[in-house]
Parts: structure tokens; C-alpha cells; sequence
């Protein structure tokens, strides 16, 4: 078969595929009701907040940026914000795009998030703790102990920075593990909290700090820290007594 043959039958047979990449992520077509209150041009004017809007299909998205505030630092004219000057989700996702996650612009991951927060390369969301602090007698690392089970992304985005030994969290899928903080201390990733739960030594979910969260009923580095937080080693909440350790382990 000659080589233009080849070309025209490959080319059919991806079709299918090129064709569902251009498919955009909303489809809108019809419905503009869902969220207009007018089908004039001016497609502006919402039905009710347009957070409220997204959250009808989407639901608690769990460990996310903030909305409804006002930025405390100069956002690109790319990025709208709402009448009253506040982030809302449209600021960072256009709704009737087709972009990755329909993020604006053409960066993703964590160079989107410099955009804006220009600092955060070397700090996490305004805390006075170094982002990048590891040195070469560190011991931390994270340890894969079953390849079979998966960790959320949030985890894979930690510890693409975190531990240098593993590539970008876009094109590296790790199983669960262990991660280990130095000085003896380590915690499991990727661990189901209510089957660690039927074994016995920990607090049953509903009893424990909504700021400590799950994904998917799994343990994530999202369970204990969180960026937006002042806490020291941005924990999602504080440590003082041991109060994080205790708001799972009952001992």
C-alpha cells in the first residue's frame, strides 16, 4: 500500500478522535436559559450568581482556589472578576471555552497559578514557610508501596515539587505509599480512611474537622495541609497538642 494510502486511512481513523478534542467541554447549545436571563447579545446578565451557577452541575469541587473575594493583587485583564471586583470561577474558566479544564489562557498546572500568584513560587499562599526547602542531608521522600492503587491529583502536584526523584505530576501516574516528613515521621498517600478506620485507632469521618479533607475516601497531602493556610507548614489546621494528629488518630 502506498504511503498516501497509508496517510488517508490513518487519518479517517483518527477522525473520531480530532473531531471529540474540538467538542467543547459545556454544551450550552439551546440552554442558554440555564444561566441568561436574557438571549439578547448581552449575554451577561445571570440568573443568579454565576458560582452558584457552576456548583448546580459541579457540585463541592473539595480543596479548590477561593471565591467570592476580592484579589489582594493586580489580576490580568484575561482574568474577569464580577461586578463587585471578586474572583468568581468564570474568573479563572471560560465557561464556553475548550481549553484543558477551560482554563483561560494557555498555561496550565502550576504556571498558571503564577499568573497571578507571582510569589508562590517560593511560598505557598501567603505563609512564611519556604515552598522549596529541601536540602541535601534531607531524608524526606515519598515511597510507592502498591503501584495498583492510585492517588488523587492534588497529591501528584505536591509531590512533583516535593520530591525531585519524580517527574511532573502531568505525565507521571504513582501508586499510593508513604510519604516521609524526616525525623522518623512519615504518613501514608492514597490509603481508603474508612478501610484504615474498620482497623481500628482512628475517629469515624463525620467526627472529624471538616478542614481535614478527603478525596475520594482517600488519605492526600490536601488531608493535612492545605496552601491557603496560615498555619506553619500550611496544616490545615493547627497542631498545637497535637490537635491535628488527634483530630484523626484517637491516640
Amino acid at each position: 500500500m502506498s504511503p498516501l494510502k497509508w496517510f488517508l486511512l490513518l487519518t479517517i481513523a483518527m477522525l473520531p478522535f480530532l473531531l471529540m478534542a474540538k467538542k467543547p467541554a459545556h454544551n450550552f447549545e439551546g440552554k442558554c436559559s440555564l444561566c441568561h436571563l436574557t438571549s439578547s447579545d448581552d449575554k451577561r446578565i445571570f440568573v443568579k450568581e454565576i458560582d452558584f451557577l457552576c456548583k448546580d452541575c459541579h457540585g463541592n469541587l473539595g480543596l479548590s482556589h477561593p471565591s467570592g473575594l476580592k484579589p489582594s493583587m493586580p489580576i490580568p485583564d484575561k482574568f474577569p472578576l464580577d461586578w463587585a471586583g471578586r474572583v468568581t470561577c468564570a474568573t479563572c474558566h471560560e465557561v464556553h471555552g475548550s481549553s484543558e479544564s477551560l482554563l483561560r489562557g494557555e498555561n496550565i498546572g502550576r504556571i498558571f497559578c503564577y499568573t497571578c500568584h507571582k510569589g508562590a513560587m517560593g511560598r505557598h499562599g501567603g505563609s512564611d514557610q519556604p515552598a522549596h526547602s529541601r536540602s541535601a542531608v534531607d531524608v524526606r521522600g515519598f515511597e510507592v508501596t502498591n503501584k495498583g492503587n492510585s492517588i488523587d491529583r492534588l497529591s501528584m502536584e505536591c509531590l512533583s515539587c516535593h520530591d525531585s526523584a519524580l517527574a511532573r505530576a502531568s505525565v507521571v501516574k504513582i501508586g499510593s505509599g508513604i510519604w516521609n516528613h524526616g525525623n522518623g515521621v512519615s504518613h501514608p498517600i492514597g490509603v481508603e480512611y474508612m478501610k484504615a478506620y474498620r482497623n481500628g485507632g482512628l475517629k469515624h469521618p463525620s467526627s472529624i474537622n471538616p478542614s481535614i479533607r478527603f478525596f475520594d475516601g482517600k488519605i492526600g497531602c490536601g488531608s493535612c495541609h492545605n496552601i491557603y493556610s496560615k498555619e506553619r507548614f500550611d496544616l490545615a489546621i493547627s497542631n498545637r497538642g497535637s490537635a491535628l494528629c488527634l483530630a484523626c488518630h484517637k491516640k
